[in-house]
């Protein structure tokens, strides 16, 4: 082990996720005030280059140091491009955008297990494995910014280059350049109405500081925003502690760490297809109740069954489905995040689940000591818990992206009155049957 000791085992394992829950409102805040291309582009770089460099440190200190520099720069390789590719996705192709860009994922996932199979030297392991990384910087090159990003912000004329450049790839018809613009105008004219004023007496040193924590605070502000984004917090913080528990606890189950590393990257397949149909009939709502409730039951089944290949296939089943319903949460969190708000909220809840993330280590060490399925079960009762969140967020099936908080409240309030006028026509209806059936 590249620790050396076996106690310093959760403290190597949790460095990586300490950096990235540092790092999630940061950048967030860097990348909805500078561009999703820019943060992306120098994050990736730093990862890459600090990735390839881990095998030849000489020892331990280094190699945490460089592991808290991954985990900084994980939001940049995760959060920050999957929101560029969704804000440039049309309606009709952002689900499957948003479940199979992590296809990817999962197969360096499952590869890893035949690859630390093989090599075993962990120098030759870490030299092998980030190779592949270098080659996605110049790809870097050729990724425009987001369009809805640039109107927000003014920069009318880059964002028009890119609907052109989409418009001749897509062979597609744009309307003229003067309604473009007009329209995109328009769209700032109406964010800028819907932000406060900016308060003087404030240094320009501490500016920075301010706005950060002004614009953290505006996702609890209002009560729609506030709600989403406080069960969003808890949906993410039961993913990252449950996800990152099963990936790593094959040991306690009295499986062969390698089997179970490589059958746990195979089960997250169906976890990545079947939910593309899922939620494009069920909604995202209905699909994340399923799979939480379906991750809490098998859990909790673990409590009746002895150690051996029945308990790891309840637990299998249990990484497929929160594999799924990680993926789901991901997905809709960021069309119930406005666009102004965006990467700062996915930052802020990748910030809470890689809180959870760096608790299991600790938690399967002390608690799996004492029971081996009590970490299990541990995780059942959060996904249960979790079921119950869902009930709480808005459906986004076939809805369009809120570009503004403003707008979220305005279509919250909208909805809320219309619920209320249905409820009185529905009294009134059965008020009139009443008197109907007494006459």
């Amino acid at each position: 082990m590249v620790c050396g000791k076996e106690y310093m085992r959760p403290t190597f394992q949790s460095m990586y996720f300490f950096g990235a829950l540092i790092a999630g409102p940061i950048i967030g805040f860097l990348s909805d005030r500078y561009g999703r291309k820019t943060v992306m582009a120098v994050g990736m770089t730093v990862y890459s280059i600090t990735a390839n460099i881990i095998c030849w440190l000489p020892n331990l200190p280094p190699i945490l140091a460089a592991r808290f520099i991954l985990g900084l720069m994980h939001p940049t390789s995760l959060a920050v491009p999957y929101t560029l590719a969704m804000e440039q996705s049309a309606p009709r192709h952002r689900a499957a955008v948003g479940i199979l860009t992590f296809l990817p994922w999962i197969i360096g996932y499952f590869t890893w297990a035949g690859q630390a199979y093989l090599v075993r030297e962990w120098r030759w392991l870490m030299l092998s494995v980030p190779i592949p990384s270098l080659l996605a910087i110049p790809v870097l090159w050729f990724v425009d910014e987001s369009p809805r990003w640039l109107i927000l912000k003014g920069y009318h004329d880059r964002a028009l280059k890119v609907f052109k450049r989409a418009a001749r790839l897509n062979k597609a018809k744009l309307p003229s350049d003067e309604e473009l613009l007009t329209l995109m105008k328009q769209i700032q004219t109406e964010d800028n109405k819907s932000k406060s004023q900016p308060q003087h007496g404030t240094s320009q040193f501490m500016k920075p500081l301010k706005s950060m924590g002004e614009d953290t605070i505006i996702l609890v502000r209002t009560p729609a925003m506030r709600c989403i984004t406080l069960c969003l917090y808890c949906l993410f913080l039961v993913c990252g502690t449950v996800y990152y528990g099963l990936s790593i606890s094959g040991g306690d189950l009295g499986t062969d760490p390698f089997i179970y590393l490589a059958l746990t990257g195979v089960m997250e397949i169906p976890g990545s297809t079947v939910t593309l149909p899922m939620i494009n009939i069920l909604g995202r709502k209905r699909s994340n109740i399923i799979c939480f409730l379906a991750t809490g039951v098998s859990l909790l089944l673990l409590t009746f069954i002895p150690k051996g290949w029945v308990a790891t296939a309840m637990a299998l089943v249990g990484k497929m489905t929160i594999s799924a319903s990680y993926q789901i949460v991901y997905f809709h969190a960021t069309e119930l995040f406005p666009t102004e708000v965006r990467v700062r909220g996915l930052g802020t809840c990748a910030m809470v689940s890689k809180t959870g993330s760096i608790t299991v280590p600790y938690i399967i060490n002390a608690l799996g000591a004492v029971y081996w399925w009590g970490p299990s079960v541990l995780s059942g009762a959060l996904s249960i818990l979790a079921c119950a969140v869902c009930f709480m967020l808005p459906e986004t099936l076939r809805a369009t992206l809120p570009d503004s908080v403003a707008a979220l409240e305005m279509t919250a309030l909208l909805q809320k009155r219309e619920k209320i006028r249905d409820k009185q026509k529905a009294a009134a209806k059965n008020q009139d049957e009443t008197a109907s059936f007494s006459t």
